[in-house]
Order: structure tokens, then C-alpha cells, then sequence
């Protein structure tokens, strides 16, 4: 063994794990998390494509582990940076939805584009829905932020590498005027992605979801909403659970707990016009135990504007006692 192969080799195994570790610290969140998911079930499951009958265009941005910096990274800001478009249609017994993803961690960077279909079958006194979505995910890794031991290494990459390949999920849910609940399966085909190196691989692992929730009549002005969201990718699993409160059709309030890292979330949002088409809310996290290196806040912000379901066919004859017709 020539001492030329010899230092090869620990070249190659630095490498490899500078990319491990890469993967492990993104092993724990794979999906981009949001804590108010209640509002945006689109993107954990595509039977919710066309669901409550509404036509809705949402945006969120999320920023988690404010001030947070890496300690193997450039980069000035380590904070997690995640911001989601989605549009969401009923077409008679169908649903069409879509969504655009981006999220930041440090040097890496995911891209999730995903087309979303539907279709409701009357059931129980509401709708079981089963869908399945298709798209693109891109994974990208800025070598530039990161801080190597040993800058000179001609093995290390520069620039940003990138990869995208085809993206898929199922997923089935119920809905009524009370209560709902669906499972989705993402990542069917567990995409891998090489970031500029043929020596090891990061997989998408398959992720199952589960939520579910229930709206509760306290009297004339004020309604309570039990909600769940349970996820694993085989190997982990993590639940998080909670209520929100809502006064008058208008106002809301709520706060979960996630298991991961041991998280208080508060939440809270109003709606801004009169018919309730436009909604403002907001949640803001907070660790009360698990890993006190990350800082103890993150916060999260979505505006919604939502339409009724388009009309098809003739118009509804409408009698009154005065004018028949």
C-alpha cells in the first residue's frame, strides 16, 4: 500500500464524512415543519387538494432557531428559513391544488414543486377524498458556506451543486362540518441525491403523515378545534398536538405541544374583511427543554385569501312567499 493511496484514502474519508454529516443533520427535519399546519394541509397530504369547498391561496413564512448559527458553517445567519405558496381548487367532485416550497438550512437548500389532484366520493354525511401529487425536488449545497478543515483539499466541491429528480406522494382524508382526518405517504420513490459526490448518497426517507381534528360548538360566539399531527419516516416518529379557541367566526387563539425538543407553541390569528376571505395569523415557538444549543424561539406568519367554490350548471331558483315563479 503506496503512501499516495494512504493519504487518497483519508482524503475520500473526510469527504465522505463531511457528507454524513450533512445528512445527519438533516435526517431529524427532512420535511420542511410548520406549526401551523392545521391551516395548510396541502402540503402534508394532496387528497386535501379542493378540501372545505373553498378556493384558497395561502403563503407562510417561517423562520426557526432565530440567531442561530452553525458551527461548521460561513454562514452569517444558520437560522432555518422556510417559505410555502399553495393553491388549493374544488371542481365538483374533484380538487386541484399546487405548491411551491423553499427551504433553507445553513448551505443546503430544498426546492419542492408539486402538483395535486383529488377526488371526494359522498360518504357518512361528508366527503372521502383520495389523492396523489406529482413534482420536482431539488436539493442544492453551497460549498462556499461551508468551513472546511482543510480549504486547500482539491476533493472538496466549490459553488453550489444542485440535483433535482421527480417527486411523489398519496394520501387519503375524510371531512365533514365536524370533524376531519388523513394519512399521506411523500417521497414514494425515496429520491437520492449525490450533492457533487459519487461517494455517498442522501435519500428523501418515505414520510408518513397523520392529522386529524374536530370542531366542538361551545355555545353561539365561541367554538374549540382539537388538532394532532403524528409523522415518521419508519425509523422516528414525533407527534404534536393541541386546540385553538375561535370567538365570533373571527378571532382565534391556540397553542400545541411538540414532542421534538419538547416545543410550547403559541398561535393566534384574526380574519381581516367582514366575509372572512382574508386571513392573518401567526405562531411563535418556543423550546422549553431537548437541545438548549439552538435558540428558544422561532416564529411563523401566513396570510390566506379564500373563495368560495365556483358554480356550475344553471342557477338555483330561489322562492319566496311574495314572487312565484
Amino acid at each position: 500500500m503506496t503512501l499516495t493511496f494512504i493519504i487518497r484514502s483519508i482524503k475520500y474519508i473526510r469527504l465522505f464524512a463531511l457528507l454524513l454529516v450533512i445528512s445527519q443533520s438533516a435526517i431529524a427535519q427532512k420535511d420542511a415543519q410548520f406549526s401551523l399546519f392545521s391551516l395548510n394541509q396541502l402540503y402534508l397530504n394532496p387528497a386535501a387538494a379542493g378540501a372545505d369547498g373553498l378556493t384558497k391561496f395561502q403563503l407562510t413564512h417561517r423562520t426557526q432557531y432565530v440567531g442561530y448559527q452553525g458551527t461548521n458553517t460561513n454562514d452569517a445567519d444558520g437560522a432555518l428559513s422556510t417559505q410555502l405558496l399553495s393553491f388549493s381548487m374544488p371542481l365538483k367532485n374533484f380538487g386541484i391544488g399546487f405548491y411551491a416550497l423553499n427551504d433553507k438550512s445553513g448551505p443546503r437548500t430544498d426546492q419542492d414543486f408539486k402538483l395535486s389532484a383529488s377526488y371526494h366520493i359522498p360518504a357518512l354525511g361528508g366527503n372521502f377524498q383520495i389523492g396523489a401529487s406529482a413534482g420536482l425536488f431539488r436539493q442544492a449545497l453551497d460549498y462556499g458556506k461551508l468551513r472546511a478543515r482543510d480549504p486547500d483539499d482539491p476533493l472538496i466541491q466549490t459553488g453550489v451543486i444542485s440535483q433535482i429528480n421527480p417527486d411523489f406522494a398519496v394520501g387519503v382524508r375524510f371531512e365533514n362540518e365536524t370533524f376531519y382526518a388523513g394519512a399521506s405517504l411523500n417521497h414514494l420513490l425515496k429520491p437520492k441525491y449525490q450533492i457533487g459526490s459519487e461517494n455517498a448518497t442522501n435519500p428523501l426517507p418515505r414520510t408518513i403523515y397523520f392529522n386529524a381534528g374536530v370542531n366542538i360548538e361551545l355555545g353561539y360566539l365561541l367554538d374549540i378545534q382539537p388538532i394532532v399531527l403524528i409523522k415518521s419516516d419508519i425509523s422516528t416518529i414525533s407527534a404534536e398536538g393541541g386546540a385553538t379557541v375561535t370567538y365570533n367566526k373571527r378571532y382565534w387563539i391556540g397553542g400545541t405541544y411538540r414532542q421534538q425538543d419538547t416545543y410550547f407553541i403559541i398561535m393566534g390569528g384574526l380574519y381581516l374583511l367582514p366575509d372572512q376571505s382574508l386571513r392573518l395569523s401567526g405562531a411563535y415557538d418556543m423550546v422549553i427543554g431537548g437541545d438548549k444549543a439552538k435558540a428558544p424561539s422561532s416564529f411563523e406568519v401566513m396570510l390566506s385569501y379564500a373563495l368560495p367554490s365556483p358554480k356550475f350548471g344553471k342557477k338555483t331558483i330561489i322562492r319566496t312567499p311574495r314572487f312565484r315563479f
